[in-house]
């Protein structure tokens, strides 16, 4: 996860960047398609179209889910079990039959899904061995190494959520701009920019990463600067997926800002 390599005070200042850059004309790449919302609705079916939407929530938003439920006091073994249940009945019993864009945020719907299931699971008087297998690719492990990296003393549930939420979206825009470097053959080049998208570098910095493709620092900052700007616009987009279509992104965008921002000062 980004959230792992990533400074808070450079995460909210690409929230920043993007936040006040954002009222700029922008097309979304085509591999936006389809939107998080819809594959929220397309997860509701019982077909193989309805699993691959299923697995993409999966892959994007587990980690929070589980953050949220360690910090509520839940063990790791617990915290796996509420995750990968919670997503069982997804699939098995329409758990998002009621799912509505219209309606709101998709961050605030899923945490609100997720803790009317955990609330469910602890009202139980004994709780027996979730059945369904696994939905998820699940590293318990790492699971919990993630975790104990990524808390902070004194941070509540809900805004560990949020934060992970944060960092999830960085992760999935940097995804579509390395999918997109990757398009164009420029894998390697890529790679040597990758950190600085995340940070500014100095004179030196940008004359040695260059060098080691080929190119002089100046040509490497230029290029790096056009990537980072693909990578704003990335950013935007994928906030503006997680929304209702008549919501304010920007509003969305500042939420998540202060988030990190709050986190950077603990």
């Amino acid at each position: 996860m980004l959230g792992l390599f990533v400074h808070p005070l450079t995460a909210v200042e690409l929230f920043d960047s993007c936040y006040f850059n954002s009222r700029m004309s922008h097309t979304a790449p085509a591999s936006f398609q389809p939107t998080r919302w819809s594959l929220v609705i397309q997860s509701q079916g019982q077909d193989e179209k309805a699993r691959c939407a299923l697995e993409e929530l999966c892959a994007a938003y587990w980690f929070p889910l589980y953050a949220w439920s360690r910090r509520c006091g839940a063990l790791p073994s617990d915290a796996e079990d509420y995750v990968q249940g919670f997503f069982v009945q997804v699939l098995q019993k329409g758990l998002f039959a009621a799912a509505n864009p219209e309606l709101g945020k998709l961050r605030t719907f899923m945490l609100t899904a997720f803790r009317r299931h955990v609330h469910d699971e602890q009202r139980k008087e004994s709780r027996q061995k979730r059945g369904g297998g696994n939905i998820i690719s699940f590293d318990a492990a790492e699971a919990e190494a993630w975790y104990e990296v990524e808390q902070i003393e004194g941070e509540s549930a809900d805004h560990m959520f949020d934060r992970q939420w944060a960092l999830t979206v960085l992760d999935k825009a940097m995804a579509v701009v390395e999918a997109y470097a990757k398009q164009r053959g420029k894998a390697v080049e890529f790679e040597a920019m990758r950190l600085f998208l995340t940070g500014e570098g100095g004179i030196e910095d940008y004359a040695r990463a260059g060098a080691a493709i080929g190119m002089s620092g100046n040509a490497f900052k230029v290029a790096v600067h056009r990537l980072r700007a693909r990578f704003r616009e990335a950013l935007r987009n994928e906030v503006a997926e997680t929304q209702p279509a008549d919501a304010n992104v920007h509003e969305e965008m500042s939420y998540l800002m202060r988030v990190l921002r709050d986190a950077a000062m603990e």
